[in-house]
């Protein structure tokens, strides 16, 4: 069996130790296939937090792809912000944003969505799109994933904006085979279809997670997915933190079939409500 731990939001700088503490405590035991962080490893991009944040990537016992957030791309310093955005990610993190793994049934790629003249929403650059295009279409993997930070849909009942471009990006990744979307930004915790239909049975599911170890919440308790792949089907779990350790909260068992002309691609086999962990937003 494939799995996947999908962190995001992890903002070093504000993070709780002891969710932390449980959080290293869950990825040394679950050993996954593989780590996808969906960007803002630090709170405010200094270089202490990325220190922190390389710290913490340096520990994890299994294989990772990271992709920046606008949490990582400095917001005072207005030369490093609009000229070298990101030249701290690049020096403390990873020099590549368009990073790529593959294991098995299964390639995952990160996108960069965070630049600095994107205060909040971030966009896609052509060229790093065009690139995912041309890596996930001939791959003969089963599962194709792909990693950013920054939302393509916006579920019920969040204010927040999608993407810049993401209406124009689904169209493409669709057609090279991307299964899942990868995200977080929002600190909300949520499955849904890619291009905003909202239905249980879509092409293209897209899966947020929540601030995985920060104080900087948004009415829900710190958490992480966890995707488990079994040939065609898929687990997906939201892993809550219940005020002593991560336990398992909603999940989702999907069906992948073939694409067929005019027909979803995933069907959803079972919703489980499990855990649920409130909290206060951040004042």
């Amino acid at each position: 069996m494939i799995s996947i731990l999908h962190l995001s939001d992890l903002h070093f700088g504000t993070e709780i130790p002891e969710v932390l503490a449980g959080l290293r405590a869950d990825l040394a035991r679950d050993k996954p296939t593989l780590v996808t962080i969906s960007g803002d490893l630090t709170q405010r991009a200094t270089p202490d937090q990325f220190r922190t944040a390389r710290a913490f990537l340096d520990e994890l016992p299994s294989p990772y792809i990271v992709v920046p957030g606008n949490h990582d791309v400095p917001l005072y310093n207005l030369y490093e912000r609009f000229f070298r955005p990101l030249r701290r990610y690049r020096k403390y993190v990873t020099d590549d944003l368009t990073p790529e793994f593959r294991a098995d049934d299964l390639v995952v790629m990160g996108i960069a969505t965070a630049h600095g003249k994107t205060f909040k929403n971030g966009h896609i650059v052509p060229a790093h799109l065009a690139h995912v295009c041309t890596t996930m279409t001939p791959s003969p993997a089963r599962w194709k994933v792909l990693v950013a930070h920054h939302p393509f849909s916006i579920p019920h009942g969040v204010d927040d904006e999608p993407l810049h471009g993401a209406k124009e990006a689904m169209p493409r990744l669709e057609a090279c085979g991307v299964d899942i979307i990868l995200t977080g930004h929002l600190h909300v915790a949520h499955s849904t279809d890619a291009a905003g239909f909202r239905t249980d049975d879509r092409r293209v599911v897209e899966v947020h997670a929540g601030s995985a170890i920060s104080h900087r919440l948004r009415g829900e308790s710190n958490g992480y997915n966890r995707l488990d792949f079994d040939g065609p089907v898929l687990r997906l779990v939201n892993r809550l933190w219940d005020g002593e350790r991560f336990v398992d909260g909603p999940s989702k068992l999907y069906r992948r079939d073939e694409p067929r002309e005019g027909e979803p691609t995933f069907i959803k086999l079972e919703t489980k409500e499990g855990t649920q962990v409130a909290v206060a937003d951040e004042k």
